[in-house]
């Protein structure tokens, strides 16, 4: 079935500088996979946001690009629950989450959630998600608003946009101030920046993982 992407009004900073029911349901699984390549403190401040998320059913997965910084063994000593894969050398951003795009995969997740180490999330970030792709299952790919960490009202992401005509994306509300000019419901747009992407497992089955032709950018 053909597979659309959205773009959500919910909260994320990028660095780029009800009562309970009383039944009992299922959450989706999701891994949520975070690239790290001699980015120890941005790693560290996003592994600690995750661990506030209010979402129940996730694991979280740092896959290291041969960091020389001594990511891993502080990563491993701070974050004990956190699974990391250990690459040995600088995959890129393709090669290196689809290390961790397979491990999700052979995990029978729901969902896997790329997410750029250089983020904070908000602890309903998760939970929004999964939410606006499980309402609708012509969603293929999820992606929220993203903020600049020091403007935290101006916005670097609300989903992507695409000139076919000349051949060229740009995000789409990049450098606006927040208004509500976009809403409060999920919308479809063009493309959903790999900085944070919530993707079905469907997806990845049937379109396959990242092009590793390209290193970084356009995957």
């Amino acid at each position: 079935m053909p597979f659309k992407p959205i773009a959500l009004p919910i909260l994320g900073h990028h660095k780029r500088q009800g009562e309970a029911e009383s039944t009992v349901i299922k959450l989706p699984q999701v891994t949520i996979i975070v690239l790290n390549w001699n980015g120890l403190n941005d790693t560290l401040d996003c592994l600690k946001s995750l661990g506030q998320l209010d979402y129940q059913n996730y694991e979280v997965v740092v896959v290291d690009n041969g960091s020389v910084d001594g990511s891993v063994s502080v990563i491993r000593e701070r974050f004990p629950a956190v699974t990391i894969i250990e690459n040995g050398e600088n995959l890129g951003y393709a090669g290196g989450n689809n290390v961790g795009l397979r491990y999700a995969m052979a995990q029978g997740v729901d969902y896997a959630l790329l997410l750029n180490n250089d983020t904070v999330v908000d602890p309903a970030f998760l939970r929004i998600l999964v939410g606006a792709a499980e309402a609708d299952p012509a969603v293929g790919i999820a992606g929220p608003t993203i903020y600049y960490h020091e403007r935290s009202n101006v916005i670097w992401s609300a989903g992507g946009a695409i000139d076919w005509r000349q051949g060229s994306t740009r995000m789409v509300g990049l450098d606006e101030p927040d208004e509500g000019q976009f809403g409060q419901v999920p919308r479809t747009v063009d493309f959903i920046t790999g900085c944070a992407m919530l993707v079905r497992r469907a997806v990845l089955e049937q379109a396959g993982l990242l092009d590793e032709r390209f290193f970084a950018y356009y995957e």
